[in-house]
C-alpha cells in the first residue's frame, strides 16, 4: 500500500486511480469545520463552567493543531481551511492560532502542497504547516515551515485530527465469534505468478489471492505478556495457493501488526486493557448469537490515534470519514473480510470499535447511524481523563495485579481457548464492561457537548457528506436532462463546488442561454465562487475555459476574456482558448486584438482552420476587398458550431462560437483511470 502512494504520488488522484470526490469537495469541507465550531464552542464554555483547571481549556495565546493525516492531494485541507477561515467570526478561538497541519508519509505529496498556489497564501500567513509523518510507526511531528517538533505533552491546547479515506488501508486485525468463542483470524496472501521481482510493486495487488483460517484465542490476545501479540498474519510461505505457479510472501502488513517488535513494549501496555475489554465485550454481545460474528479490529488506526492523542496528554477531537460499519448487529454472521483492490487496497473500518475504545478512555463517539452510505463519518472525544474511566477505576484498583500489567488471568474459564459459550452473567470484574451500558457511558459523557452534538447532528446526521454524494451522484446518472433550476440548487448546496459546476457544465451552457433573468442572476451571482473554490489537480478539468464558456454564452464577453487568460495561465495556452478569446474580441469590436488571438492560435496549431476562417475574415473586414467575405456573421445564442468530434474536440454543449473541450490526451498529456467495481467496500465514486 505504501509503495503504491510513494510511486504514484497525487497521481494517484490526478488520474483518477484513487476515488476522491466525496472526500474532497467544498460541501464535506464546510461539514468538518462545523463539528469543529461546536466542539471549540463546548470547551470554551466547560472552561467558563470549571476554571482555568479544567483540561479542555483553551489558551488563545498558544496554538491549536488541527493534524490531518494522509491528506494525499491537498484538496480536502484547502475545502477546510477555507471554511475555518470564513467562519472565523464565530469560532470561539482565534482564527490566527489555528495551524492546520498536513501531513503524509511521502516526500511527493509534500512537495505538491508546497508549491500549490491554492495552499501557499495560509502557508505564508502561518495558518497551515507540513509534515512527513507516517501513521503507522511515528512519535513526533515535525513541522516545515514553523521548525517545530510536536512530541508527546508538548501541546498546550487540545489537539483536533482529521483522517478521510485513511483508516481503512492501515493495519486491521480479523476476529470471529462463534459459538461464544473468540477466534482469531489468520490470512495467507500469495501472487498467482510463479516469481516476482519486484515484491514492493503495487501491481502485484491484482495478482494477489488469499485464503483466511481462524483459530481460539482469549480476551488476553493484545497483552504483551501472554506473546501472543495479536494481528494480521501473513504466512511467510509455508501455504501454497496449488501449485508452483503461485508464490506466498510477507506483506507490508506483517510488520506492522502486533506481532511486531516496533509495536511491542510499553505501548502496548498502554493499550492492552482497552483492546482487552473491547474483545471481551465483542465476545459477551455475540456469545449467544447463533450466526455467529465476524469483525475486524482497527489496530492501525488505534496506535496512530494513541500517538497523535498523546500530543495533547490525551485531549481532543476526531473526526473520520470512510467506508465502514459503526454499529455492532453489522458484525452478524461468519464471512471472511472482503479486501477491495483500486491501486492500492482497503478494508471496512470498523468505527464501532473504534468508538468503543474512547469509551474505554473516558471518552465517547458520535456515529451517524445511516447504514446505506458510501461514507461513514464519525466523531470521538477524549477530555484528559486518561487510561481508565472514572467510573471503573474501582474495577481496576480490584484486579489491579492483572489488568494494569497484563498478566492472563486464570478464570474464568470460559473466556480462555477452551471455552464453547459465554455465561449469561459474567464475573463481577467484567460487569461494568460488557452490555449495552458501556455503550450508554459514551452517550451520557456526550450530553455534555451539546454544541458539538447539534453541529454533528447538522453537518453529518440531517444531511452530510454522503447525502450531497449521492444527490448529486443521481441528478447526473439518474437525469438525463436536469432543469438549470436544480442544477443551480445542487451547485448551491455544494458551495458551488467546482468538480460539481464541471460534472453539469453542459446542462448550464446549454440551457442558460433560454433561462429566465432572475435565474441567470442567481447563477451569475455564484459562478465568481466556483473559481474562488478551486484547486488545481486534474489537468484534463479546465474549470477556468468553462467559466469563460459560460460568460460568452450570457454575452459578457469582457467577463469571458478574463477567465479564458486564466486557462492559459493555469493549465498553459491553447489553440482552442486562443480561438476563443478571438471571438470575444471580435464580439467587443476589438479587431486588432481579436487577429491577435486568431495568429497566435494558428501559431500553437497551423492546421486549425476554424481561427485560420475567423482571422481571413476579420482581415477582410478591416481591408474590405470589392469581393464580398462568403464567410459567416460570429454565431448567435442558438446557433451550433459544430457537434462534439470523436477526437474529443471541445465543440457543441452551449451553442456559440468556437467551444471546444479538449481532453488531455488531445493537450499531449495522458490520463489512467481504473474506477472499477471491486464489490463491497469499494470506494464509491463517479
Amino acid at each position: 500500500m505504501m509503495s503504491f502512494y510513494d510511486r504514484k504520488g497525487v497521481e494517484s488522484w490526478s488520474q483518477g486511480i484513487v476515488p476522491h470526490f466525496i472526500t474532497c469537495n467544498a460541501f464535506i469541507g464546510h461539514s468538518y469545520a462545523q463539528v469543529l465550531q461546536g466542539y471549540l464552542r463546548d470547551c470554551a464554555r466547560k472552561a467558563r463552567e470549571n476554571g482555568p483547571g479544567f483540561p479542555l481549556v483553551l489558551d488563545p495565546n498558544e496554538p491549536l493543531y488541527i493534524i490531518e493525516l494522509g491528506a494525499g492531494s491537498g484538496k480536502f485541507s484547502f475545502f477546510m481551511l477555507k471554511a475555518l477561515a470564513e467562519m472565523r467570526e464565530l469560532l470561539d478561538f482565534p482564527f490566527k492560532k489555528i495551524v492546520y497541519v498536513m501531513t503524509d508519509f511521502t516526500q511527493n505529496n509534500f512537495k505538491f502542497w508546497e508549491s500549490h498556489p491554492g495552499l501557499r497564501p495560509y502557508i505564508e500567513q502561518g495558518s497551515l504547516d507540513l509534515a512527513i509523518f507516517d501513521a503507522v510507526h511515528d512519535q513526533v511531528i515535525h513541522l516545515a515551515h514553523a521548525k517545530k517538533t510536536l512530541a508527546p505533552g508538548t501541546l498546550k491546547n487540545p489537539v483536533c485530527v482529521v483522517a478521510n479515506y485513511l483508516f481503512d488501508t492501515l493495519c486491521h486485525d480479523i476476529f470471529q465469534v462463534e459459538g461464544g468463542v473468540l477466534k482469531e483470524g489468520l490470512i495467507s496472501v500469495g501472487s498467482k505468478k510463479g516469481h516476482e521481482p519486484d515484491p514492493l510493486d503495487p501491481e502485484i495487488i491484482k495478482r494477489f489471492e488469499n485464503r483466511f483460517m481462524y483459530r481460539e484465542i482469549g480476551p488476553d490476545y493484545y497483552c504483551p505478556a501472554t506473546g501472543d501479540g495479536g494481528g494480521v498474519v501473513v504466512d511467510g510461505g509455508a501455504a501454497t495457493f496449488g501449485g508452483s505457479d503461485e508464490t506466498c510472501f510477507p506483506s507490508a502488513t506483517a510488520a506492522a501488526n502486533g506481532r511486531g517488535e516496533s509495536q511491542g513494549g510499553g505501548e502496548d501496555k498502554e493499550d492492552a486493557v482497552h483492546f482487552r475489554r473491547i474483545l471481551q465485550w465483542y465476545q459477551h454481545h455475540f456469545g449467544q448469537c447463533p450466526s455467529g460474528a465476524s469483525f475486524l479490529f482497527p489496530i492501525g488506526a488505534l496506535r496512530a490515534l494513541r500517538r497523535l492523542l498523546a500530543l495533547s496528554g490525551g485531549r481532543g477531537l476526531v473526526v473520520s470519514g470512510d467506508k465502514g460499519n459503526n454499529h455492532a448487529e453489522q458484525f452478524k454472521g461468519l464471512v471472511d473480510p472482503h479486501i477491495a483492490v483500486h491501486g492500492s487496497f482497503s478494508v471496512m473500518v470498523n468505527y464501532h470499535a473504534i468508538g468503543m475504545y474512547f469509551i474505554s478512555r473516558g471518552g465517547f463517539a458520535l456515529h451517524n447511524p445511516q447504514e446505506e452510505a458510501s461514507l461513514k463519518v464519525s466523531a470521538f472525544v477524549l477530555s484528559g481523563n486518561d487510561g481508565i474511566a472514572e467510573d471503573e477505576e474501582e474495577e481496576e484498583e480490584e484486579d489491579d495485579g492483572q489488568r494494569r500489567h497484563c498478566v492472563i488471568m486464570s478464570a474464568p474459564s470460559t473466556f480462555t481457548s477452551t471455552s464453547s459459550s459465554v455465561p449469561s452473567s459474567p464475573p463481577s470484574s467484567y460487569t461494568s464492561w460488557v452490555g449495552p451500558g458501556v455503550e450508554a457511558k459514551g452517550e451520557d459523557r456526550a450530553r455534555a457537548f451539546p454544541a458539538l452534538r447539534a453541529s454533528f447532528y447538522n453537518a453529518v446526521d440531517r444531511f452530510g457528506p454522503n447525502d450531497f454524494f449521492v444527490m448529486q451522484k443521481c441528478m447526473k446518472e439518474d437525469s438525463p436532462n436536469p432543469t438549470l433550476k436544480a442544477v443551480v440548487a445542487l451547485l448551491k448546496l455544494g458551495d458551488w463546488d467546482p468538480d460539481v459546476f464541471y460534472k453539469f457544465r453542459d446542462t448550464i451552457l446549454n440551457q442558460v442561454p433560454t433561462s429566465g433573468q432572475k435565474l441567470r442572476n442567481d447563477l451569475c451571482r455564484g459562478i465568481p465562487r466556483v473559481w474562488e473554490n478551486y484547486y488545481m489537480l486534474d489537468r484534463d478539468k479546465d474549470i477556468a475555459f468553462e467559466i469563460g464558456r459560460f460568460y460568452y454564452g450570457i454575452r459578457e464577453y469582457e467577463r469571458a476574456l478574463v477567465y479564458y487568460l486564466k486557462s492559459s495561465e493555469k493549465i498553459g495556452e491553447h489553440h482552442v482558448t486562443c480561438h476563443n478569446m478571438g471571438l470575444c474580441h471580435y464580439s467587443l469590436g476589438q479587431h486588432v486584438e481579436a487577429l491577435e488571438c486568431f495568429q497566435r492560435s494558428l501559431s500553437l496549431n497551423a492546421s486549425y482552420e476554424k481561427a485560420r476562417s475567423w482571422q481571413q475574415k476579420v482581415m477582410q473586414e478591416v481591408n474590405p476587398s470589392p469581393v464580398p467575405s462568403p464567410l459567416p456573421s460570429p454565431p448567435y445564442l442558438g446557433q451550433r458550431q459544430g457537434d462534439r468530434g470523436e477526437k474529443g474536440e471541445r465543440e457543441g454543449g452551449l451553442v456559440t462560437p468556437e467551444v471546444e473541450n479538449l481532453s488531455l490526451e488531445d493537450r499531449g498529456g495522458s490520463v489512467s483511470s481504473q474506477n472499477t467495481s471491486q464489490g463491497e467496500g469499494w470506494r464509491e465514486e463517479v
